[in-house]
């Protein structure tokens, strides 16, 4: 047997880590309910990881819902437009070229469906950010499963016939073992976001 102040040192050791462990179960989901909707202001942006791509002003970047961040110019709805991709690269210089060939597939493929009548957009796609399957990531408590999986961060910029920039994205997704499986799941986010604005 425990010698009574040690028992009760113990007991209040333990009051004190459960009190502890709700609160950082309560804050938790309120940092996320936190984020800015300012991209310059949000954790991403301020990162010492931060990858740019394409984008040279990102101030206009809002919480864009379907993606990440996006800005469309006032008076502008993409999903009146058709969308031709002017140019694709990547800024990470970590994907090889037929494996950068198959992606732009992928966005030319989903961009595709894209029937807008009130003429065409051009659109520059930038990948800033690759993340290779990392099965060694599948021990993070509650996001091993999402965080293992391969992701693809793109920007893209939106271009009427004249030049001028009309919206730009900032996405990143996740989906499956292979970049091509997180490229097709961040050309479908953006599809969505074009038709919803």
């Amino acid at each position: 047997m425990y010698p009574e102040g040690i028992m009760n040192s113990r007991i209040r050791f333990a009051a004190k880590l459960l009190v502890f462990s709700l609160f950082l179960l309560m804050v938790s989901p309120l940092t996320a309910l936190c984020r800015s909707d300012n991209f310059v202001d949000s954790d991403d942006y301020k990162s010492k990881d931060f990858k740019k791509g394409i984008l040279v002003d990102y101030s206009e970047l809002k919480d864009g819902k379907e993606v990440e961040w996006a800005w469309v110019a006032s008076g502008i709805k993409l999903a009146d437009y058709k969308l031709s991709i002017k140019s694709f690269d990547d800024a990470t210089d970590d994907v090889g070229k037929s494996q950068l060939s198959s992606l732009k597939t992928i966005f030319i493929d989903e961009l595709d469906k894209l029937k807008g009548s009130k003429g065409t957009l051009t659109a520059k796609i930038s990948i800033h950010d690759i993340q290779k399957y990392s099965p060694g990531k599948a021990w993070i408590p509650f996001a091993g499963g999402h965080q293992m999986q391969a992701g693809v961060g793109v920007e893209v910029l939106f271009q009427d016939k004249s030049g001028k920039t009309v919206g730009k994205i900032r996405h990143f997704a996740r989906e499956g073992v292979a970049l091509e499986s997180a490229a097709q799941e961040s050309a479908e986010d953006i599809r969505k976001f074009i038709n919803k604005n």
